[in-house]
């Protein structure tokens, strides 16, 4: 496999993984807002949350295809 190639799909992986850590931050502050009666930005948090979900996928599906 070309190394080019085999960085990206490294890197597409690495940047799945990442995108989870970062989704735990959300979903705590996400819980904050709620709890402070910020509900739309409580509910901005969850459509990033979704977003993250659905990139997360993409990148995981790009690594395994170079894979």
């Amino acid at each position: 496999m070309d190394k080019q190639i085999a960085k990206l799909s490294k890197l597409c992986e690495h940047w799945a993984n990442h995108n989870e850590s970062h989704k735990e931050n959300f979903v705590k502050w996400r819980n904050i807002a709620k709890e402070k009666g910020l509900n739309t930005i409580a509910e901005k948090l969850d459509k990033a949350i979704e977003l993250m979900d659905e990139s997360s996928k993409y990148l995981l599906a790009i690594h395994e295809e170079l894979k």
